[in-house]
């Protein structure tokens, strides 16, 4: 496919899981994990979140994203994503803005939580809008050490002028204090859709490191090893 259309393809379920994850609370996916959770942080708190994602086809994506919390009202998650993509030989620039404001807290004790998130992503090497996009993550508490996060949303694709439905269901799973084990499927419409799981190391509160395994991220049949880090100040 063309880098134009790569883009219009990948940013979809990147945009609406990847980079939803920035929340910088113990809760959230983040990183390179697509699906979100209900978490929202303090104002003032930020996030730099970086990773690289390698595919068996060549294939390549390689992101940073940084967000922070501000106060209007209520505590609002801001945050803007660059992705630097090769699909087929061909390079390709994305960037994302979206904001994420809760709607029922979840909190350290909170067994349930809600959030809204909306934003809008552009294909920089067309140099064109390429969608809107509206989802709502929810998280559930199970267990002290394990917890599920499901998403659900809307996406209107500006340049195929057509909307589809967004999805995805995580879960984490606390190995000790300083590993975590998370795995999710998510995906956009019935067509697309993609699956990854992977390892956490946390050897400080203000970093951690992911390596994850994952399938179809792009819409592309390939395997693909992501390695990250997330940085919290």
């Amino acid at each position: 496919m063309s880098i134009s259309n790569h883009f219009r393809k990948s940013l979809p379920i990147l945009a609406l899981f990847v980079s939803q994850g920035l929340a910088a609370n113990t809760h959230a996916a983040g990183g390179a994990f697509a699906v979100d959770d209900a978490g929202v942080d303090n104002p003032g708190d930020c996030k730099v979140e970086a990773f690289a994602s390698f595919a068996r086809n060549d294939d390549f994506i390689g992101t940073v994203a940084p967000a922070c919390v501000v106060s209007l009202g209520k505590p609002v998650e801001l945050g803007a994503q660059i992705d630097r993509a090769r699909s087929g030989g061909e390079w390709g620039t994305g960037l994302l803005l979206k904001a994420k404001t809760s709607i029922v807290p979840f909190g350290d004790e909170a067994k349930f939580g809600m959030a809204i998130v909306g934003g809008v992503g552009f294909d920089l090497t067309a140099r064109e809008t390429a969608e809107w996009f509206v989802t709502a993550p929810v998280s559930v508490r199970l267990t002290d050490i394990f917890q599920v996060n499901l998403n659900v949303g809307g996406l209107w694709d500006r340049i195929e002028d057509r909307g589809f439905v967004t999805w995805g269901a995580g879960f984490k799973l606390a190995l000790g204090e300083k590993h975590m084990l998370l795995g999710e499927v998510f995906g956009q419409g019935s067509e697309d859709s993609g699956a990854q799981i992977g390892l956490r190391w946390m050897p400080y509160e203000q970093i951690d490191f992911d390596v994850i395994y994952g399938r179809n991220l792009t819409g592309e049949e390939s395997d693909w090893i992501t390695a990250g880090v997330n940085l919290r100040f």
